[in-house]
């Protein structure tokens, strides 16, 4: 009996010191060990029914390691036009690991060494970031899962092998795990994640026949709106060091958002008020910007690869007038690129590494397995243009490719709205509507349906169109938004800014804000020829209107000792003492695709800790 009373006593024990140790080693996780500073990520959280905090998500197994706040903000009260949000509070740094254990993956803080050597630990250092996914029309809740939010999302693998079966809507869900992402942006910001404009993501209104059709003034104006409503809901956001960053058609949004806040902290500080955020700079990746460079570069890049034989190429080139991304229909340059472009249907634009994912677009599936099995056969004209040619010629209005049968029941659908609307445009502004939102087009609609070519995107569709999932986030339930999509297929969208360079300029240049261009560089939908073109072009050299010349020639930037792409900088005007790097920086990101923090994640991480503290790569 001594001895198993000895046992009993010895084994609780070790039960005491395994519960100690847990408690300890969550107390080090959430940060609640004696003697620790909390970061807002790890105070305490309200999680009552009506607390904007997300405290679990379905997947998760246990508290959310990052805090994280959702909602909507009205930027409309006529209207009821609502804009979505998560933000997503910085990490507290983790402790600093062993030489060997530090090549797993980047560490973020204070004597961290790299490019965030001498960052303060501190939340009075810690920025801020505003993320805006493209499209236009595409949700941010895409980048939230697929790049740089503070989790991975996989379906677990059992499920995952018994196929489709199990898709949304049958008698099982898949199951979803959600982990820790070891580079999230989380790890150096706070991240603000927003749904624009109304209709994309989980953004809505009240009034779509008027709201959903939109354009960039609409849209930046939407997001001026609502940072006034989130920094007065949240003032710590308007007090911190701000940055935007977005890729793709983000590339119009985002220097447009900045333009517009560095003349309303103007228009604030003449009224003797506080700036609305304390903007610092922003970030454009792989970022639609010129509609002739960024358009042509599509071809100089595959060209560039070998898609391309230079028999072909010059011939092109040739009948072209090295002016290819709005070529006429049935013209010689037209028809030449038409055989390129059956060659490279079956490629990923997106990331020619990666493969193409049929799964959204059963039809172009069908198509591309008879293709491959009979290679006689063309595609029509209305689907190769609707592949090759975006996101560029959507702009071309009704001088656009020929859309087909679909695109032009679309198209007319449009116009017909549109009459109606003018016709009702007295009414509208005597409610209190915008009268001016009209037309457009219905870009993710017959063109390209709710997802980009060849991305799959199966699991967010599932796991986003949860009933649980959308009370985690503080989103619209089923009943008010059935259906999350990637891209908006309800909008009408007028994409009217053309040309960015002049922008980039000037606020690089006079303005002083920091600005990162960064490129992967395997992405043929804005590919880095197109980039390179106007930087190197439009952007360079000397007299009004330029950015002066470049710091030298490209030259490699390194991550863990290994090329990691190549960059250079134009240099800003000087700023105030240690207020780091300034201007523009352009950089490449060897292997990746159109989402760079999506195929590179590390060196995406390594490249925004460059941008956000200042820093020379």
């Amino acid at each position: 009996m001594r001895g198993r009373a000895a046992d009993l006593r010895a084994l609780l024990a070790l039960a005491a010191a395994c519960a100690l140790a847990l408690c300890a080693g969550a107390a080090r996780l959430y940060g609640t060990e004696a003697g620790h500073k909390l970061l807002p990520a790890q105070k305490a959280r309200d999680c009552t029914d009506n607390s904007d905090e997300v405290c679990s998500l379905p997947g998760l197994n246990g508290p959310p390691h990052v805090r994280m706040r959702a909602g909507y903000i009205t930027v409309s009260e006529v209207s009821d036009r609502r804009l979505w949000y998560l933000v997503a509070d910085r990490e507290q740094p983790a402790p600093e690991p062993e030489p060997e254990a530090a090549q797993a993956e980047p560490v973020v803080g204070k004597g961290s060494g790299g490019a965030a050597g001498g960052v303060e630990d501190d939340e009075a250092a810690s920025p801020v970031l505003l993320w805006l996914t493209g499209g236009p029309g595409c949700s941010s809740l895409d980048a939230f899962i697929y790049e740089h939010g503070p989790f991975k999302f996989s379906f677990a693998s059992e499920r995952w092998q018994q196929g489709q079966e199990q898709a949304r809507g049958g008698d099982k869900q898949r199951e979803v795990v959600i982990e820790p992402n070891p580079f999230s942006w989380t790890k150096l910001a706070t991240v603000i994640y927003v749904d624009s404009p109304a209709g994309a993501g989980m953004s809505y209104s009240g009034r779509p026949d008027v709201d959903y059709h939109t354009n960039d003034q609409y849209t930046i104006a939407d997001l001026v709106t609502f940072l006034q409503g989130l920094t007065e809901r949240y003032p710590e956001l308007a007090t911190a060091p701000f940055h935007i960053a977005g890729e793709s058609y983000a590339g119009v949004y985002v220097p447009l958002l900045a333009d517009a806040l560095v003349t309303a902290n103007r228009q604030r500080e003449a009224a003797g008020r506080p700036p609305l955020v304390q903007l610092q700079g922003y970030a454009v990746g792989n970022p639609v910007t010129d509609d002739v460079l960024d358009g042509n570069g599509q071809m100089t890049f595959a060209a560039a690869m070998g898609y391309v034989d230079p028999p072909t190429w010059a011939a092109m080139r040739e009948a072209c007038d090295d002016m290819f991304w709005n070529a006429t229909q049935g013209s010689e340059c037209y028809e030449l690129q038409g055989v390129v472009k059956d060659e490279l249907w079956d490629l990923n634009w997106y990331d020619v590494l990666d493969t193409c994912t049929h799964v959204h677009d059963p039809a172009s599936a069908a198509t591309a397995g008879a293709a491959g099995g009979a290679r006689g056969g063309r595609r029509n004209a209305a689907d190769l243009a609707r592949r090759f040619h975006w996101p560029f010629t959507a702009r071309l209005g009704g001088g656009g490719p020929d859309l087909g049968l679909l695109g032009a029941m679309d198209q007319q659908a449009g116009e017909q709205q549109q009459q109606q609307q003018r016709q009702q445009a007295g009414g509208l502004e005597a409610a209190g509507l915008e009268a001016g939102r009209h037309g457009g087009r219905r870009l993710w609609g017959p063109w390209l349906r709710h997802v980009a070519p060849c991305m799959d995107r199966r699991l967010a569709l599932d796991w986003l169109n949860r009933a649980e999932v959308r009370a985690a986030l503080h989103a619209a339930p089923l009943s008010v938004l059935p259906d999350w999509q990637p891209c908006s297929d309800v909008l009408y969208y007028a994409m009217d800014t053309a040309d960015l360079v002049p922008t980039h300029v000037r606020l690089a240049g006079r303005e002083g804000l920091r600005v990162l261009v960064y490129s992967g560089d395997h992405d043929m939908v804005v590919p880095h020829t197109g980039t390179t073109a106007w930087l190197y072009g439009r952007a360079s050299g000397g007299g009004g209107g330029r950015l002066g010349r470049p710091d030298g020639p490209l030259r490699p930037w390194t991550y863990k000792g290994q090329v990691a792409g190549w960059t250079a900088s134009w240099p800003g005007p000087e700023g105030p003492a240690g207020a780091g790097v300034r201007g523009l920086r352009y950089a490449s990101v060897k292997g990746a695709g159109h989402m760079v923090p999506q195929s590179r994640p590390a060196e995406a991480l390594a490249l925004l800790r460059a941008h956000l503290y200042g820093l020379e790569l």
